[in-house]
């Protein structure tokens, strides 16, 4: 047990040791956001900083000399923009008709959970057949059920008076 807890703490200690960002410089930081944001022209679905395209290592290159310049990560990410359209861009932008992909999701999720509630809630609710004692009378006269009672004892009595078939072998 002890041997164990010594071993988890120093597993997490280097792995806190290996995460530290503090021997990282700002520029090489921004960067790397940078690099997350935008996307490669060339491969879909992968950034800048995950493809190893040609045209995304140029990509990375000008980011970074961009950013030496002074330049902001903003204008940076318009300068992608306006050379390969707002698609270059990992997160599409929140105005204009783009601005459905923010709003359209969580709206379907709170829909979704609402009329999940209002589902339940009816299936909680007892229905009218079940709110209401069943009926001691299935709607027959006197004189029906008479007539049905007599049909089914005369079928018991023909079954009862039948000799069991002999068993031939």
């Amino acid at each position: 047990m002890g041997r164990a807890l010594i071993i988890a703490t120093l597993v997490t200690l280097t792995a806190m040791a290996c995460a530290s960002a503090e021997g990282i410089p700002p520029l090489e930081r921004r960067a790397q956001r940078l690099n997350e944001a935008i996307m490669c022209p060339v491969c879909p679905g992968e950034s800048i900083d995950q493809s190893q395209n040609a045209l995304a290592v140029q990509m990375r290159g000008i980011a970074v000399e961009k950013l030496g310049q002074g330049w902001t990560e903003q204008q940076i990410k318009d300068f992608f923009v306006e050379r390969y359209g707002p698609s270059v861009l990992m997160e599409p932008p929140r105005r204009g008709i783009s601005l459905a992909v923010w709003v359209v999701p969580p709206i379907g999720v709170i829909a979704a959970g609402l009329a999940l509630a209002a589902t339940l809630r009816m299936m909680r609710r007892p229905t009218r057949r079940q709110a209401e004692p069943p009926s001691q009378e299935p709607g027959l006269t006197e004189e029906e059920r008479a007539r049905y009672f007599s049909r089914i004892e005369a079928a018991l009595d023909d079954r009862g008076n039948e000799k069991p078939a002999e068993h031939k072998e």
